[in-house]
Parts: structure tokens; sequence; C-alpha cells
């Protein structure tokens, strides 16, 4: 084995280890469901995260005018 594939290893090894343990160490609430609607979500959405939503729409906008950039083929 060289040496990238055994740090590789370990590293995953290590990775796995602190996920698992910060899950069972975790304390989790358990409580009653509670239903949503959508006009809560639209609520939501909107007006507590609006600035939030509206950046992250323009950067899947520009990430989709990126890659049909990216994939357009050059004519000659």
């Amino acid at each position: 084995m060289n040496r990238q594939r055994v740090f590789a290893i370990i590293s995953v090894a290590i990775f796995l280890i602190i996920i698992v343990s910060s899950l069972s160490l975790s304390s989790w609430r358990s409580g009653e469901i509670t239903e949503i609607g959508m006009h809560q979500i639209g609520i939501a959405l909107f007006e507590d995260y609006g600035i939030t939503f509206l950046i992250i729409g323009i950067l899947m906008f520009v990430a989709m005018i990126g890659g049909v950039f990216l994939a357009k083929e050059e004519s000659k």
C-alpha cells in the first residue's frame, strides 16, 4: 500500500468515529409532531428568510447560466 491510501483510510476512519460518536452522544428531543401548512411555509420563506431565499435563487440562476455557457459548443 502506498502512503496516500494509508492516509485516506486513517482519515476516513477518524471521520467515521467522530460522526458515530457525535450521533450517539447527542440528546435527541422527542416531542409532538405538528402539522405545518403550505401557507405557513410560504410565510416563513418570504418573511423570515426572504433575503436568504433571494440570494440562493440568484446563486442557482448564475450556476445554471454558467452550466449552459460551459456546455455550449463553439461553432467554427
